[in-house]
């Protein structure tokens, strides 16, 4: 016989409930719940424990906004419940969940996948080679890893993007990363969108050259010639385009869950991939914004190209050789300047800095007669 029944017992017997309460314990108001529990059920089953949840919870999630979120989620896979519940307020113009109710709404429905254990980074970050002015001024660009389509053939797309909005200005689907069709496609999203004043790239094809003086490249040297700064990233720290790494992280599970056959399929999901990326995602960088409120457009495509160069620098022409004239010498310089000037600097007693347009490629050791692309203490 359990505390509780015992207590009914005693009352049951003749005991005043104060008594009773007082033997067995517990406070009289106590006692007298367990005394008119047991008289509204008609037996000792009113001494079974009642449910402690409110019957009205004013917090309480309604149906239909579970609802709403389970049909989000299911619309776009990929998204975590801070972007989701973002989507949930601008739908009814007011905060409707908070992201860890979103996060339980969705575990429950085990449409959340757990991550792995984050492996803590060694040393301190270090900062990109270099800085972004604000809206309007830097583009990044890459090669997604290639993978074969339906068809069997391979696809590389071309990425470019504005890292200071995230806005995506183009996913192109190529069949290589040959420079016809790249510099093609630089050119038609420059006109669309404007040039900007730096690109910043890695080191593969076509973006540099191992060989080429200064990296130059067909594309880079264009890039040059419209005024844009070329700036790679250092080999290997693919962590120095962090914003532009990420992006292609979520291009990569969205090429995962939408397979397709050719190219053609594929230009077409890359389309409704940087419609929803640019003006249906948040970030959360943006504040759970989306990336074209932060977007502005670059200087417009130039009409013609034309370097020039200081009255104080000496200015050779590169010829069919890829070869300048200095001092009565013919010294190689590039293939990939053939048919421009490039403007030298002296900086040294035997040492002079050579340009092409506004960019820094090299320099000429009078002693060697030729030319390098990093000074000769650099080298050692």
């Amino acid at each position: 016989m359990s505390a509780k029944e015992a207590l009914i017992f005693d009352v049951n017997s003749g005991m005043s409930i104060g008594e009773a309460a007082r033997k067995h314990g517990v406070a009289r108001s106590c006692a007298y719940k367990w005394v008119r529990r047991v008289s509204e059920a008609g037996g000792l089953r009113g001494l079974e424990e009642h449910s402690r949840r409110p019957e009205h919870s004013p917090n309480r999630t309604l149906q239909v906004h579970v609802e709403e979120l389970l049909e989000l989620k299911r619309r776009h896979g990929e998204y975590g419940p801070a972007k989701l519940v973002e989507l949930l307020a601008r739908r009814h113009g007011v905060p409707i969940m908070a992201a860890s109710t979103a996060g339980k709404i969705l575990a429950h429905h085990q449409l959340v996948q757990a991550r792995g254990r984050r492996v803590p980074s060694v040393g301190q970050p270090e900062h990109s080679p270099y800085a972004i002015a604000g809206a309007g001024d830097s583009q990044t660009t890459d090669y997604k890893g290639q993978f074969r389509m339906g068809n069997g053939q391979w696809c590389y797309p071309l990425t470019v993007c504005d890292p200071f909005s995230r806005f995506i200005l183009g996913i192109v689907a190529m069949p290589s990363t040959h420079l016809v069709a790249a510099k093609a496609a630089y050119e038609r999203l420059f006109r669309e969108y404007g040039v900007p004043r730096q690109m910043i790239s890695d080191n593969g094809t076509p973006f540099s050259s191992a060989i080429s003086l200064g990296g130059l490249t067909q594309l880079s040297r264009w890039w040059i010639e419209l005024g844009i700064t070329p700036v790679r990233i250092a080999p290997g720290r693919p962590d120095q385009n962090a914003i532009h790494e990420r992006m292609h992280r979520t291009l990569k599970a969205w090429i995962v869950r939408h397979p397709r056959k050719d190219m053609r399929a594929y230009q077409r999901t890359f389309n409704a991939f940087r419609l929803d990326f640019n003006h249906v995602r948040p970030h959360q960088a943006l504040g759970q914004k989306t990336p074209d409120t932060a977007f502005r457009p670059y200087r417009p495509f130039p009409k013609k190209t034309n370097i020039e160069y200081d009255s104080i620098m000496a200015v050779r022409r590169v010829n069919d050789n890829g070869e300048i004239k200095w001092h009565g010498r013919a010294i190689f310089t590039s293939e990939v300047l053939i048919g421009t000037n490039v403007g030298l600097t002296q900086i040294g007693e035997h040492v002079w800095a050579i340009h092409f347009g506004h960019v820094r490629i090299g320099f000429l050791d009078t002693t060697a007669n030729r030319v390098w692309n990093r000074l000769p203490e650099e080298r050692n």
